[in-house]
């Protein structure tokens, strides 16, 4: 019983911990790496750790509070006037952040469930590349669906329509927010799962 309660309480503490970081990356330079053209986010890092260490529902609840402070930071302090405009549209700052957590979640449960021969580091690193790619995927997928024919790029109009700023945008932030989910989130993920076995 007391081992129950010790686990809850690191579990709740992991949330908390959690949620603190997505907040403060959100709404600081910390979250981002930014260039002239494209803001390279960091902010699912936090996404991926939680997913791997607490599960789908870890992974869905920290994609949520990405989400919700994406969008309050759309209307509130938008990074520029576009951001302002397409991320305060759930579909466009929510949705991709849950189905990247949930996702995240899901693969690395499907790997390792069942006492299956896989290594955590390994099953941590399906989790966070699907969890990245789901998140750059969807997120340009509502852009364009939603606002390709509406939205001007205003400096980025030499790219000639968004379709091919959509297409940049994922050549560039796929592969590092992918690199930086694998090299960054994986091992902090194996850390505090071999913690919580200790707890």
């Amino acid at each position: 019983m007391a081992t129950f309660h010790r686990q809850k309480i690191y579990r709740l503490t992991i949330y908390a911990m959690l949620t603190a970081i997505i907040i403060i990356m959100t709404f600081t330079p910390l979250g981002y790496i930014t260039t002239p053209a494209l803001a390279i986010t960091l902010i699912h890092l936090p996404v991926i750790i939680a997913a791997v260490t607490l599960g789908i529902p870890g992974g869905i609840s920290m994609g949520l509070v990405w989400g919700v402070t994406c969008l309050i930071k759309a209307v509130a302090a938008p990074p520029s006037p576009i951001e302002g405009i397409i991320f305060r549209n759930p579909l466009v700052a929510v949705l991709p952040r849950v189905l990247a957590g949930f996702l995240a979640g899901l693969i690395f449960w499907a790997l390792s469930r069942n006492g299956k021969d896989v290594k955590t580091a390994f099953a941590a690193g399906a989790s966070a590349l699907g969890g990245a790619l789901t998140n750059t995927v969807v997120t340009l997928t509502m852009l364009y669906a939603l606002y390709h024919a509406e939205i001007g790029l205003g400096e980025l109009a030499h790219f000639s329509g968004l379709a091919k700023f959509i297409g940049a945008a994922f050549a560039v932030n796929a592969p590092l927010e992918i690199a930086a989910a694998v090299l960054l989130a994986v091992p902090v993920s194996v850390a505090v799962k071999k913690a919580m076995k200790r707890a």
